[in-house]
């Protein structure tokens, strides 16, 4: 079952052994003088072929999966979705506030790190602010074509 059979064994096989007859017990596999048999004859046993006649009944043991996958480090989430929605909606008041050029460049901006955000690697609600950030910045620059045509009509009328 394990190695070959004549092959001695160490005190930390032994002690593996003994930890799957415990598991084993736990889940009602064996009686507690099974257990308390097996483990004795664990301890004594001097070869695999020994040692592996304690187990020879049992399933193999499998590995705890985790229950759910461990979250991202956090040097490795990004920022820009988040960077994008401020952008996006200060580009907002920024079109009535301070003109042209601001306006336009935030909402630009905030049009540019939206798109950048959506192919970057996912982040919770990331895609949420990424959208956030795109559609206020269109709005921004939107707004601000408003406001040039607005005012070009004004002008020459």
């Amino acid at each position: 079952m394990y190695r070959s059979p004549h092959v001695r064994v160490s005190d930390a096989d032994r002690e593996a052994i003994v930890a799957h007859l415990s598991a084993a017990a736990a889940e009602g596999r064996l009686t507690i003088e099974e257990f308390s048999e097996r483990s004795r004859q664990a301890y004594a046993s001097r070869t695999w072929g020994e040692l592996s006649t304690m187990v020879h009944d049992l399933p193999t043991p499998v590995p705890p999966r985790p229950a759910f996958p461990p979250p991202p480090a956090a040097d490795q989430r990004s920022k820009t979705p988040l960077l994008a929605m401020i952008v996006g909606i200060l580009s907002l008041p920024m079109v009535p506030v301070f003109g042209f050029p601001l306006g336009a460049f935030s909402g630009i901006a905030a049009v540019v790190l939206g798109v950048v955000a959506l192919r970057a690697n996912p982040v919770p609600n990331g895609r949420a602010m990424a959208i956030t950030g795109l559609l206020c910045g269109s709005l921004g620059i939107l707004s601000q074509v408003v406001l040039i045509v607005t005012l070009m009509l004004g002008y020459f009328s």
